[in-house]
């Protein structure tokens, strides 16, 4: 007589908890994984003026001082053009501004306009309306 084995043997049970246990992992990863943020470049926005022209947007880059302006640029490194952002830091405290060293990355929230309304031939500033460190 033959014995009439299980329906499903021990190690077919195993391979199932395993793809199971693996499916859950990855579930809670991915669920957990830190909100993404939406940041440009000083380049895209000065690429694409029209487009963030009298929105919020936020951008992320270098603080840095050009003259007397204030400016945020991509990168640090003067030996070649680089794509600076003019910042408008006239809605500020003194004292809510000292956190900004030249060098130092931060993140400047704010409006997109041109310096002068409806000229559209000035230069394009950022309002600024909130700064964070990174």
């Amino acid at each position: 007589m033959v014995k009439k084995g299980r329906r499903y043997d021990t190690r077919t049970i195993l391979i199932i908890l395993l793809v199971i246990l693996v499916i859950a992992a990855a579930y809670i990863v991915i669920s957990n994984l830190p909100p993404e943020e939406d940041f440009l470049s000083v380049e895209e926005v000065l690429r694409n003026k029209e487009t963030y022209l009298n929105k919020t947007i936020a951008v992320k880059g270098f603080y840095d001082i050009d003259g007397d302006q204030n400016v945020v640029v991509s990168t640090l490194d003067t030996t070649t053009g680089r794509s600076q952002l003019r910042l408008d830091l006239t809605g500020f405290k003194n004292n809510e501004t000292d956190v900004l060293k030249e060098g130092q990355k931060f993140t400047f929230t704010g409006i997109f306009k041109y310096e002068f309304e409806n000229i559209p031939i000035s230069d394009v500033i950022l309002e600024v309306n909130k700064i964070d460190e990174i």
